[in-house]
């Protein structure tokens, strides 16, 4: 996902004359607040930067203090100029197509949400794609990314009231569920779907294409370059009234099918 969205971003800084200095947080705070600071220190012109929360960033509370351009890339937050999709309308879409499908058994696998507003967002569509279906929406099933253990996901799997569909907040996550899926000797699409977040370009080398909900990576990023090149000739920061929204797409793969027991309550 990022190396696309980094590949866009270059590409159009490149155009425009500019050079790139990509920096990773691990989608710490601390880290990011030491990146940001570094960055100031290198008197850049102006920042493109994904942060965990920027309704409590204190790194982004320092740029708007400072009144340095900074443009948010995959973030979403009424306060901040952001360049993302919106991807608590992609989940409730999607819950839309596999109710459409027959599934009425539907589980969320996000990430420690408390680490990202993008799994906080998703979340929240599959809460009101679960609303909109008249269906109660099962508790998140709350996975830590870096945990190498399927333990979680097959206990769940495993359970009498097992979903017949699984959404993973992103890919990676999706790619985890079809291990736990055969670990718990569920065949996909025939006894359980799964659908991820982001369309990364492994999932179309699985034996089996990942359905995923897709974003425009390099877009993002392209755009991203456009806005803050506009504001910085400018002179002025980009506004956060100027935020863009880019449409999702969904690529169908091959891990979704309607239930084994499509009416099912």
């Amino acid at each position: 996902v990022f190396a696309e969205c980094l590949q866009g971003i270059a590409s159009a800084a490149s155009a425009a004359g500019h050079a790139i200095a990509p920096l990773t947080t691990d989608y710490r705070v601390g880290h990011e607040e030491q990146a940001v600071a570094s960055l100031l220190a290198g008197n850049v012109d102006g920042m493109i930067l994904v942060v965990s929360d920027p309704a409590e960033s204190t790194a982004l509370q320092r740029l708007q203090a400072l009144g340095h351009p900074y443009v948010l890339c995959y973030n979403r937050h009424p306060e901040h100029p952001c360049v993302s999709v919106d991807g608590e309308q992609a989940v409730a879409a999607l819950v839309s197509r596999l109710v459409q499908l027959g599934h009425r058994h539907i589980t969320m696998v996000s990430g420690q949400r408390a680490a990202s507003d993008r799994a906080q967002q998703r979340c929240r569509g599959y809460a009101a794609g679960m609303r909109a279906a008249g269906l109660s929406a099962a508790p998140v099933l709350e996975v830590p990314f870096l945990e190498p253990s399927q333990h979680t996901l097959i206990e769940h799997l495993r359970s009498p009231n097992r979903p017949t569909a699984l959404i993973g907040s992103n890919d990676l996550l999706a790619l985890r569920c079809l291990r736990a899926a055969r670990l718990a000797g569920l065949s996909v699409p025939g006894q359980l779907s799964v659908v991820g977040f982001d369309g990364i370009a492994v999932g179309e080398d699985l034996s089996l294409r990942l359905s995923s909900i897709t974003q425009p990576n390099a877009e993002l990023g392209r755009q991203s370059v456009e806005w803050l090149l506009q504001a910085l000739s400018e002179g002025l920061p980009p506004p956060p009234s100027g935020s863009r929204s880019l449409a999702h797409g969904f690529r169908v793969g091959e891990t979704c099918a309607p239930p084994e027991n499509p009416l099912a309550p």
